[in-house]
């Protein structure tokens, strides 16, 4: 994230704090979707779906980062960009509508939007903060902002917004623990929401498409 360039120990440290929180992120019982179910609310829209950037690899210092140029940011692999190819295909082979699509000014969260959905606006709310005290009020406003977005019913078809994991963790309090992974929300239209649906890169080919 800008402005916080962690150690190797740190990152340790955070993936595994982040693991710990990772449970609580499974949707109660009331709001969950799998298999043709999930398949058929997303076909007929209306919900929000977060994506993590895709795979770049672990996580290594970035010093210099200058978000107008991507030689100075931790980019999308191969692995990555083969997997934004597949969720765009999984998504034109079940027939999901793609309304907005949202993405932090991060080249590695531009290019998983422009592989998978082929467009996409910045959406600078969307961008990770430095996790440093003195960018605390940003960071809220991050959080504010990505609540509002999860809680905004598409007005049509579904809502993509692609981000970091970080960004999650700060509004949500849990981490997506893989590179790729979604979380599926559905906004209530009184200014909530409820988390639906996660989803790996891998998880959705097993999709039923009938």
């Amino acid at each position: 994230m800008i402005g916080k360039f962690i150690s190797s120990k740190e990152v340790k440290r955070e993936e595994l704090e982040w693991g710990s929180l990772a449970w609580f992120s499974s949707p109660d019982a009331s709001n969950a979707k799998e298999g043709a179910g999930l398949v058929s609310a997303l076909r007929q829209g209306g919900l929000v779906i977060y994506f993590r950037h895709a795979d770049t690899g672990p996580a290594y210092q970035e010093q210099g980062v200058d978000l107008k140029r991507c030689e100075t940011q931790r980019n999308l692999n191969d692995k990555g960009r083969d997997e934004a190819r597949q969720i765009g295909a999984q998504f034109k082979r079940l027939g999901i509508p793609v309304g907005d699509v949202l993405s932090s000014e991060f080249c590695r969260c531009r290019e998983t939007a422009e592989l998978a959905f082929a467009r996409y606006k910045v959406e600078s709310l969307l961008t990770g903060v430095s996790r440093s005290p003195e960018a605390a009020p940003k960071r809220e406003r991050a959080i504010a902002g990505l609540k509002r977005m999860l809680a905004t019913p598409p007005a049509a078809a579904n809502t993509i917004l692609i981000s970091h994991g970080y960004n999650l963790w700060d509004a949500e309090g849990f981490h997506l623990g893989t590179q790729g992974e979604a979380a599926i929300y559905r906004p209530d239209g009184k200014g909530g929401y409820a988390l639906v649906a996660r989803l790996t890169p891998e998880e959705w080919e097993p999709l039923p498409s009938r």
